[in-house]
């Protein structure tokens, strides 16, 4: 299937993967705001299928946000991702949509799990409490899909993305994922002059980084060419530790004070990376830009647009 052949309805599309997704698209493309449709409520989803009749749907929007955002409003973090995760679904199946393609959560893994991470192994336990709500609210995207797979015979198929990071990141400070939070706090600290920067944790922990440009060719791959339920892990298989990470922006922003450690913050969950074999398997390649590449190109797109990413 190509899909600048397919009326394409991305959610999501002014978001951060959104953006990314919808500058490689091409043909009819369908990229609603919250005012045209509300994705958490049933009429508005249901009114803009009927509207609009969509063929292919990349579902990509819900309520994102680091470890300081999932703590303090888990409630809000589940309703709105769960609420969305059924009704695209479910609408997509009733309209007849050719291709679903969804991203799940890869923090929905077992805190606990050996390294590196196969789907096999989705199950096979609690994830991190810190983001809880958030991780099981969007694996109610992999039941569905293999439910509506099994009743009706509709093709959808899941991600579990990597740690993404790339232009068009939220940088807000209070609820932006790590690499966005840490690129703008050593640019600040760089141009303030500031003698330290403070964070989180002790640097032990690891996760695996994908650049973003990277997960909208993969999305699209997908939608093109897999009729699988998966999930599928999508990351790089490279395993990144939280102090390397640091050391690279740190380097990449050009600061030169010190790095301080607040070990009364917590890690998050210890290790984190995957096993691409299936993802391979699936789409015959595995992604691969290497992070100091996409950190460099992140931070020239956060200097280069400086007052917009800060807001």
């Amino acid at each position: 299937m190509n899909l600048s052949d397919k009326k394409v309805l991305v959610t999501g599309a002014s978001g951060f993967v959104g953006k990314n997704l919808v500058s490689k698209l091409s043909g009819d493309i369908l990229t609603p705001t919250r005012q045209e449709c509300d994705l958490t409520k049933e009429e508005s989803v249901a009114e803009y299928f009927e509207k609009n009749k969509p063929e292919v749907v990349l579902h990509i929007a819900g309520r994102v946000g680091g470890i300081l955002a999932n703590k303090t409003y888990p409630a809000e973090f589940f309703y709105d991702n769960a609420m969305m995760s059924v009704l695209i679904t479910h609408y997509s199946y009733l309209h007849g949509v050719d291709k679903l393609v969804t991203l799940a959560a890869g923090c929905g893994y077992p805190k606990h799990l050996e390294v590196p991470y196969r789907e096999d192994e989705f199950w096979n336990g609690f994830p991190d409490e810190n983001s809880y709500a958030y991780s099981l609210a969007k694996k109610n995207l992999i039941v569905q899909s293999w439910a509506y797979r099994d009743q009706y015979g509709f093709d959808s198929t899941v991600l579990l993305p990597a740690n993404l990071y790339g232009p068009h990141d939220n940088f807000h400070l209070e609820n932006s994922h790590v690499v966005p939070a840490l690129i703008r706090k050593f640019i600040e600290a760089r141009d303030e002059g500031k003698s330290e920067v403070v964070v989180w944790g002790d640097g032990s922990a690891s996760r695996e980084f994908l650049y973003v440009d990277d997960t909208a060719e993969a999305i699209i791959k997908m939608a093109e060419s897999c009729n699988e339920s998966g999930p599928f892990n999508l990351g790089t298989g490279v395993e990144t530790s939280i102090k390397e990470l640091i050391e690279t922006i740190r380097d990449c922003v050009g600061y030169e004070g010190e790095i301080v450690w607040d070990t009364s913050k917590p890690n998050g969950q210890p290790r984190r990376f995957y096993d691409m074999s299936e993802f391979k398997r699936a789409v015959g390649y595995v992604p691969s830009t290497p992070l100091s590449e996409g950190i460099k190109e992140t931070v020239k797109w956060y200097e280069e647009n400086y007052s917009v990413a800060r807001t």
